[in-house]
């Protein structure tokens, strides 16, 4: 039964803000430079970052068009199309120089993302910026560099051919250039791992989940460090132990790293810094349980914490140790990106209060569960769940209790369905379960299970245990109940409404849908797309 009173839209409206809240922090603690502008151009928010990289302050940035800002140098037709790609609600990736507050123009990196609103209109695009105005000039400085080194390789050739009858100069000659030789060698080498080190980075901002992410460390380490053995561990959630991520060379991550390494066990994550041994005499990582090869440890940070470490069983030179710092430098930021958009992909699916998902995600789902039902023939069952007695709790004893107790139950739904299972929040608090493959015997004996769950538990709040609650369930499954959203839905709270007119605290089947009325059912179906058609 939905509580239909003025105080759960107040809690609605604090879980609004408050997740508005949660948003705002983590774009400002993006290690990006963060923009979001309405379809005027015209920005809405401007993190610390993009003060750093444009010079103008969030104060100067909000509520200014964009043609006030950076864009102030582009053209009145090339102003236009930012404006069109804006309004576009279409996601892109390019290249373009910028003007900052000071003047200077930056060579940046720019990934726009669509904003909507909870109705699926676009309301704003969201912009991250990076800069690769060093890049670009590290870029032509080399080729300036090898075109001046070609040149003298070219005219140290001739000078050779010259004095050939001096055997003394064309000895000095001859190693000069194979010194230049190998400094060009030397470049290009640079310049690939470089490149290398650029593909990574672009792959882990594309990246959509942690094992396209490691995938891609692998293919770069392999080929920076071939042969070498190494590992990568990643912090868990509690940032008590490190987990193995992924490793490579002819290891095995045991052989690399214990697994879970704790990090007081390692020198570099104590020290915050890299940590090699090249002598059985130096100080080593308890990580490596005595081991006397050679090895180097490296943090690898991003958003201003560590979050992992890089391992080596390699004599780290001072090259190696340069390439090290430079994967590390490109996977911190990497990683620390994808955790902040799966944080907030969990925001637009999941509800803040209770970390069920929420009925947009809920309705999403549905469509998918009755597509596979439908091809597989098997049967799909909904748990309607409705807290007893939820309002006369909140007035008793304060909506915060009402919001402990259903932050607690939703714990206990989690807990207690299977992993195949949807558990969502509907609406103040009411709660639905879509269990896919599910007969209605089973859903009944799932429904009740998860109502003695919650009739045991015990709840507290402020130091103070709050009185048991009780639930009502309504089981429906699709066909015998409705072979469409709505008729199932509808057979599934007529389920729960009978429950609570029995005496709450129980389970309920929906009645099934007799013959005749489900061949009607099907019939005005019928005529429907029939109409459709003949109106198409």
């Amino acid at each position: 039964m939905k509580n239909t009173t003025h105080q759960p839209v107040k809690r609605d409206a604090h879980d609004l803000v408050l997740r508005s809240l949660q948003l705002e922090k983590t774009l400002e603690s993006s290690g990006e430079s963060v923009v979001i502008k309405d379809l005027n151009a015209v920005v809405t928010f401007w993190n610390p970052q993009a003060t750093a990289l444009y010079g103008f302050t969030a104060e100067e940035a909000i509520g200014q068009p964009l043609r006030d800002l950076h864009a102030a140098d582009l053209s009145e037709e090339a102003y236009a199309r930012v404006l069109t790609r804006v309004r576009s609600g279409q996601p892109s990736t390019a290249t373009s120089d910028r003007k900052k507050k000071n003047g200077e123009v930056v060579h940046v990196l720019i990934r726009t993302t669509p904003l909507f609103d909870e109705n699926g209109v676009l309301v704003a695009e969201s912009t991250i910026t990076r800069d690769l105005s060093d890049i670009r000039r590290a870029e032509d400085a080399l080729e300036v560099a090898k075109a001046a080194l070609k040149d003298k390789l070219t005219a140290n050739r001739n000078l050779k051919t010259e004095v050939a009858s001096r055997r003394k100069s064309e000895l000095a000659m001859r190693d000069m250039n194979l010194a230049m030789e190998r400094t060009v060698q030397k470049m290009e080498m640079l310049h690939r791992e470089n490149e290398t080190l650029l593909h990574l980075s672009e792959l882990l901002q594309s990246c959509t989940d942690w094992d396209e992410a490691h995938a891609a460390v692998l293919e770069t380490t392999q080929r920076l460090f071939p042969g070498v053995p190494g590992g990568l561990f990643i912090y868990r959630e509690s940032r008590d132990v490190l987990m193995h991520a992924v490793s490579w060379g002819d290891s095995s991550p045991t052989s690399v790293l214990p697994e879970p390494l704790h990090p007081e066990d390692c020198w570099a994550l104590r020290l915050g810094r890299p940590h090699s041994v090249n002598s059985p005499s130096a100080f080593r990582c308890r990580h490596l349980h005595g081991s006397t090869q050679p090895s180097i440890c490296l943090p690898v940070h991003g958003q201003g914490q560590a979050l992992g470490l890089l391992v080596l069983r390699v004599d780290a030179d001072e090259d190696i140790q340069t390439r090290l710092t430079a994967l590390a430098s490109r996977i911190g930021p990497g990683f620390a990106n994808l955790k902040l958009r799966e944080s907030l992909r969990s925001l637009a699916l999941r509800d803040t209060l209770t970390g069920l998902y929420n009925r947009r995600y809920m309705e999403e789902a549905l469509k998918r569960l009755f597509i596979s039902s439908r091809h597989s023939d098997k049967p799909f069952s909904i748990l309607m769940v409705d807290i007893d007695h939820f309002k006369r709790f909140n007035d008793t004893f304060g909506h915060a209790a009402g919001d402990a107790v259903l932050a607690a139950i939703a714990k206990c739904l989690k807990n207690t369905v299977r992993t195949s299972d949807f558990a969502c929040r509907y609406g103040g608090e009411e709660l639905v379960v879509l269990m896919p493959d599910t007969s209605l015997d089973s859903a009944m004996e799932r429904a009740e299970a998860i109502r003695m769950a919650i009739r045991e538990s015990s709840i507290t709040h402020d130091g103070q245990t709050l009185p048991a609650c009780t639930a009502s369930f309504g089981v429906a499954v699709s066909p015998t109940h409705g072979d469409n959203t709505p008729d199932l839905f509808k057979a599934a709270d007529a389920a729960l409404y009978r429950a609570k007119a029995e005496g709450r605290d129980r389970v309920c089947a929906a009645e099934a849908v007799t013959p005749s009325l489900a061949e009607a059912s099907k019939a005005v179906s019928k005529a429907a797309s029939k109409t459709a058609s003949s109106a198409a």
